[in-house]
């Protein structure tokens, strides 16, 4: 099994990757200074349902937004698609195949890059990846462990379904 990793550490890590994308949506603008977007966190019932934030533009509506950060993508150059989480006595599908939020924010720790995608557009390569011998990782925390699937970010980048945000430095720096 893999590595045992604390919550609180996971969680904390996983607040920056949240800040990080809170900050970019809250610092872009219209010409007028106006903000082009509303960020809220979302409600209990949306991050039962996998969401993070609650997002609204004039242009695209509503939109509801997961964010994920990985501290060892920048050295592996892969990322890790959470498929499955195992509580022991239930079993549910990770973040990277559930189709709640619009978009899922993989933010490339402590790199100004953000990959970012549709979960269900990612999906039918998802299941391309696990029925190519995918190479499959292990997390264990006291409570769970999750499976993960390694995909290296070229081959996420290929599918054109996965697109890059660059977060201006400041906002990182700000986030780390």
């Amino acid at each position: 099994m893999g590595t045992i990793h604390e919550f609180k550490d996971d969680y904390n890590i996983g607040l920056l990757g949240e800040n990080l994308i809170k900050d970019y949506y809250h610092s872009r603008r219209t010409q007028d200074g106006n903000n082009l977007y509303i960020v809220r966190p979302a409600q209990k019932w949306e991050q039962q349902q996998g969401a993070d934030f609650f997002v609204v533009n004039n242009e695209l509506g509503t939109k509801y937004f997961e964010v994920k950060t990985d501290t060892q993508s920048k050295d592996t150059g892969n990322v890790a698609l959470e498929i499955q989480i195992d509580y022991g006595d239930k079993k549910t599908i990770g973040c990277a195949l559930k189709t709640f939020p619009d978009f899922l924010f993989y933010w490339i720790y402590p790199t100004t890059e953000v990959l970012y995608w549709n979960p269900q557009e990612l999906n039918p390569f998802i299941i391309d990846w696990l029925l190519d011998n995918p190479r499959i990782v292990e997390t264990k925390n006291k409570n769970f462990f999750s499976r993960s699937m390694l995909i290296s970010v070229e081959d996420l980048k290929k599918t054109r379904v996965v697109r890059t945000l660059d977060i201006p430095l400041t906002i990182v720096e700000k986030n780390k």
